[in-house]
């Protein structure tokens, strides 16, 4: 008893100051925007040169990230999880002593180049250091806080910056990022050998083979694009739609969104509970990108009462959340032999390309006068989730695949 309860305490603490680091790491991606106002005024900067600076630093994020997977087998991912956090906090940090665009779009770079390790670092710790039974928890726990990152950085900027300027706001949460990386550097017997390098890790030319073959690696590479667009066209372009589109007001349709993203927010814990207790992760994906995917189209049938919108928001977003914790296990699974960090790294990146992708699609949308579209091509982004979810039979013939490749190369 006094063993397991030792043991669950530690895995407590590796879930805590991962997901911590997750949550800082959202709040650094929207640190920004917050105080574009501020930083435009004072460095005489135009809002497409800052929002250039956004893209370069998700490019140099979306870029590196497969490259800090394999950073994560031959280093460990503790001290590449730490780095990323020292980078990325002093970068953050050096924000509030840039005086010209190009010294911005340099720390943009360079912060993009630390927040590439956090997906392959994160999930590699945790995948090695908690139990199989509780992963599921673990990852939506993981999941939450990288959402409430997102959630709670626009108050947290705004608030600090109102204590002094924009440039202490920076100053502020960048060098939180390098208390947070002496924390996880100086972790090492709280992770154990899971913060450490992989031992018995398979030659690099293998495990781009096998990234580029797997047909369940694949799918969910284009999941993850598929969630990342659904998710835009919401979190995104909502407001505009249901102002422009559906009369709303300024206030409710932020009410509408409040109530899509706190859904999305609140669900991954049962998420991750749900995970735990069941072996049909297929099946959650494919029921809650469904569900959720019909009450996102029907808002764009139009002429509905509020209520309903924002219920169908809610409903929406709780559906997605719920399901990312069966996710994230199904992509274990799929990982096999291969590093953990290294696929999650891999199939993240799908994230980073519908990011980008998405965006210009809905803002046409909106330009053309069909606000509407905005909820279908939502709902059909989540329909792709669904035709990409990976059937049982693909996770157990790739898993056959790999072993027959294995005793080959051993033969």
């Amino acid at each position: 008893m006094t063993e397991t309860a030792g043991v669950r305490r530690r895995e407590a603490a590796v879930i805590g100051l991962v997901s911590f680091a997750h949550l800082l790491s959202h709040v650094y991606l929207i640190a920004l925007p917050p105080l574009f106002p501020a930083i435009r005024a004072d460095l005489g900067v135009g809002y497409a040169e800052l929002g250039l600076i956004m893209a370069i630093y998700a490019v140099a994020t979306g870029a590196l990230q497969t490259p800090m997977g394999f950073a994560c087998e031959r280093l460990g991912a503790r001290p590449v999880l730490a780095a990323g956090l020292l980078i990325n906090g002093l970068a953050i940090a050096l924000v509030a002593f840039a005086g010209s665009f190009r010294e911005l779009a340099a720390l943009a770079l360079i912060a993009g180049v630390g927040n590439s390790v956090f997906h392959p670092a994160d999930y590699s710790l945790l995948s090695r250091s908690v139990d199989g039974k509780r992963l599921g928890m673990a990852f939506g726990i993981h999941t939450f806080g990288g959402s409430a990152g997102f959630a709670v950085a626009p108050a947290v900027m705004v608030g600090l910056a109102a204590l002094g300027d924009w440039r202490g706001a920076m100053l502020a949460v960048g060098l939180t990022g390098v208390g947070l990386a002496a924390a996880v550097q100086f972790s090492g017997r709280l992770f154990g050998a899971g913060g450490q390098p992989v031992k018995a890790r398979p030659a690099a030319g293998g495990v781009w083979r096998t990234l580029l073959t797997s047909r369940p690696i694949l799918m969910f590479l284009v999941f993850n694009f598929g969630f990342a667009a659904a998710n835009s066209g919401v979190s995104q372009f909502g407001v505009a739609a249901l102002t422009e589109g559906y009369g709303l007001s300024l206030a409710a349709a932020n009410t509408a969104l409040t109530l899509y993203l706190g859904g999305s927010l609140v669900a991954t814990l049962p998420g991750g509970w749900l995970a735990d207790r069941t072996t049909r992760h297929n099946l959650i994906l494919i029921v809650c990108f469904g569900v959720s995917s019909l009450f996102i189209a029907a808002i764009g049938l139009g002429s509905l009462p509020f209520a309903i919108i924002a219920g169908a928001l809610l409903a929406g977003g709780a559906l997605r959340g719920l399901s990312m914790s069966a996710r994230d296990v199904l992509v274990r699974r799929a990982a096999g032999d291969v590093p953990v960090g290294t696929v999650f790294a891999f199939v993240t990146t799908g994230f980073s390309v519908g990011g980008a992708i998405a965006p210009v699609i809905y803002g046409l949308l909106v330009e053309w006068g069909s606000p509407q579209a905005v909820f279908w091509a939502s709902a059909g982004f989540g329909l792709i989730c669904v035709a990409t979810v990976v059937p049982e039979r693909w996770m157990a013939a790739a898993a056959t695949a790999r072993k027959a490749s294995a005793a080959a190369e051993q033969s």
